[in-house]
């Protein structure tokens, strides 16, 4: 199995970290890594295309304390979607799956073998405490970790984000989750990327936040379109006030001309106003579908074709010659001319 490390070095890489236990199943988040450390025998496979399909497990690298060696967090199983090196660098888009349920009786830390001789030694940091090691993107044998999409095997993992040292300097305080996008609203059906949404269908986005420790500042958490083609019928923005709670947004298709592809964007950040000088603002953003309203488009072909086609008829009564195959013929003009304008349309 293939693992990727987030360490606390940016508030970037925190960002991405709460990313991966924020976004839903089948959402694509991207991971970016320079070359050196990334294992040569990953980067090997990489050119010859092997990457794509497999499985990857994000993890937390908790490198805060130079006394011990750095401790490591699974957040979340992935698929490898795409691989891209360009010059120095590596990117990666990860399809995400289920957690790792990580248990309290679980040993963590024993589950990845030696991958502690495969960390890096933070930049400007003595090795002296710590073997000198090297990749932040490597492989391990298969650390077995159960997986889940419980809130309980969530709620864990954000345990152990809340109680290290980097999410506590950057004031981290409430996790988020996205369940999914469901046209039900006890639905927990699972988004995938460019998932078509119908017109007129309301669409369910189930979220839960959670707080490990007390937080005495409020968050919001707000959804929005890129495009008119989706709008938000219900509250666009909620306010997390307690430490734990379970809410929805309501988002619907507004039936553009043609399928429209637009970003549902999440964006979690300080309450306005409010004096805690947070080190970060979360956003990602899902891409959807809006379908086409083709009833409506139909209707407008019809109304569009209809005045000619009436003139036509007009005209063969009042010069007498109302027969069948005039009739035909006007009926064929009716349909082309509506055919036309639904082509038209389609191609706005």
């Amino acid at each position: 199995m293939y693992v990727c490390l987030s360490s606390a070095s940016r508030v970037r890489y925190l960002e991405d970290v709460a990313r991966s236990v924020s976004m839903p199943p089948g959402a694509v988040i991207r991971f970016r890594y320079a070359t050196k450390i990334v294992d040569p025998k990953v980067l090997s496979a990489a050119s010859a295309g092997k990457l794509i399909g497999q499985t990857t497990l994000i993890c937390f690298l908790d490198a805060s304390k130079m006394e011990l060696f750095p401790s490591i967090v699974p957040t979340r199983f992935a698929r490898i979607e795409k691989v891209e090196v360009v010059g120095g660098f590596i990117t990666l888009d990860l399809g995400l799956s289920d957690f790792p349920d990580v248990d309290q009786d679980v040993d963590v830390q024993g589950r990845f073998g030696g991958l502690d001789r495969e960390i890096p030694v933070p930049s400007g940091q003595s090795a002296s405490k710590w073997e000198r090691v090297r990749y932040f993107f490597g492989e391990i044998d298969d650390p077995k970790f159960q997986s889940s999409n419980s809130d309980d095997a969530w709620q864990r993992i954000v345990i152990k984000l809340g109680g290290s040292d980097g999410f506590r300097e950057a004031k981290y305080g409430r996790f988020f989750r996205v369940y999914g996008v469901s046209r039900g609203a006890a639905g927990h059906q699972d988004y995938q990327a460019d998932m078509p949404l119908r017109v007129g269908v309301p669409y369910y986005i189930n979220v839960s936040y959670f707080s490990p420790s007390q937080v005495e500042n409020s968050d919001i958490l707000s959804v929005s379109a890129s495009s008119d083609a989706i709008k938000v019928i219900s509250q666009s923005a909620m306010t997390l006030d307690s430490d734990y709670d379970k809410q929805t947004f309501v988002v619907q298709s507004t039936g553009p001309d043609v399928q429209t592809p637009t970003y549902l964007s999440f964006t979690h950040e300080p309450l306005p106003g409010t004096d805690d000088k947070r080190k970060w603002k979360l956003r990602f953003d899902l891409p959807v579908i809006s379908e086409a309203d083709w009833r409506n488009r139909t209707i407008r072909a019809v109304l569009a074709a209809a005045p000619p086609a009436g003139a036509a008829l007009l005209g063969i009564y009042a010069a007498g010659k109302l027969t069948w195959e005039y009739v035909l013929a006007v009926a064929l003009i009716y349909i082309g001319v509506g055919v036309l304008n639904f082509m038209v349309v389609k191609q706005k």
